[in-house]
């Protein structure tokens, strides 16, 4: 029996933990994909393990506990490895880092297989946060690498993945602006999307602010003092929300963990509703793969942000002897998908 080609799935490909997503025709959202029989667990380690006896290769818990219990080698920062095109020894053999991303990315979407065994993605989304050409199309080769090439396959941002999250549930939740506090390794940061609801289609932007001077994963590590640690968030959380009107607020990253946080979160529930977790990315990419695959509803909506072109561009001419215009890109367009081509005959000229 042949696989029929109908999952639409996103992923969120991270330095330290990745999480997959497949979008559930029967529920109408994306559901996450977890490793064991525990559905709470859907955080997989973006790490691989090779056994030393039979060269077998893991990935995941799999893969930290093969290293725990010295039967194995531990192959870590994956992505940076891509990053830096770095090759890796392992037991005498160089791998060059697209082929290890090749494995764990294969690794992972086989987990697809316990939910769908008899189906096969037909669009998938793989969303980043590290802003990095090198890494982007490491992904893409990866993946085509595996039989999935960019027909079916499309590499964004988070900034992107949290646009398609948040306009993807009921209005009442973007009636207003829509705010995103992200606490992982890297820092904090404050995100809000803003419509233009004037224009039509809708115009989504999204600002952007860097918290992470006062308020780092290194000292989120140091402060043992909750007290003080709620202190630090409330008054920036309320300093970035100061006279702004915001409907919904979504809180995720490993530094949100645990209960340090929830006083301010009931604090900011005031006049706004207050999500907590960390499948956002995952959730929002599979999103933007329903839209790919057609299925969306979000085509009154025009997704801006500093990745794309805020203009279409053009060319007029004729075509079957009527005016007509040849788009070359659309506004809201990723600059580093902009790849048009055109072949144009010019009036007036001469063969030389």
């Amino acid at each position: 029996m042949s696989e029929q080609r109908s999952l639409i799935v996103g992923f969120d490909l991270c330095s330290y933990y990745s999480q997959l997503s497949c979008y559930n025709h029967k529920t109408f959202e994306p559901e996450s994909i977890c490793m064991t029989s525990d559905k709470t667990k859907y955080l997989i380690p973006t790490v691989l393990g090779v056994k030393n006896s039979t060269k077998e290769w893991f990935f995941g818990d799999e893969a930290y506990a093969c290293k725990e219990a010295g039967t194995g080698v531990l192959v870590d920062e994956l992505l940076l490895k891509v990053m830096n095109n770095q090759e890796t020894d392992i037991f005498g053999v160089s791998f060059p880092p697209v082929t290890l991303l090749e494995k764990y990315l294969r690794k992972c979407l086989q987990l697809l297989k316990v939910y769908y065994p008899s189906n096969s993605i037909l669009k998938i989304v793989v969303t980043l946060k590290e802003r990095s050409e090198s890494l982007r199309e490491g992904v893409y080769k990866a993946l085509d690498n595996m039989g999935i090439g960019k027909d079916r396959a499309c590499v964004q941002s988070h900034f992107q993945s949290y646009q398609y999250y948040a306009l993807s549930q009921s209005e009442e939740l973007w009636l207003n602006d829509v705010g995103l506090f992200d606490f992982d390794e890297q820092g904090l940061t404050y995100q809000q999307i803003t419509i233009n609801r004037k224009s039509h289609p809708y115009i989504v932007g999204i600002i952007e602010k860097d918290l992470t001077e006062t308020l780092s994963y290194h000292d989120f590590e140091e402060i043992t003092e909750s007290e003080k640690l709620e202190y630090v968030f409330y008054n920036l959380a309320k300093s970035v929300l100061h006279k702004q009107i915001v409907s919904t607020l979504y809180i995720t990253g490993k530094g949100f963990e645990g209960n340090w946080a929830d006083h301010v979160l009931k604090e900011l529930c005031i006049g706004r509703r207050v999500f907590k977790g960390r499948n956002l990315y995952a959730k929002g990419a599979c999103y933007a793969a329903k839209d790919l695959a057609g299925e969306s509803k979000l085509e009154n909506f025009l997704f801006l942000g500093s990745e794309m072109i805020t203009s279409t561009f053009f060319i007029s001419g004729y075509y079957d002897a009527k005016p007509a215009e040849a788009v070359l890109a659309k506004a809201a367009t990723p600059w580093h998908e902009v790849n048009g081509k055109l072949d144009i005959i010019l009036e007036d000229t001469r063969e030389g």
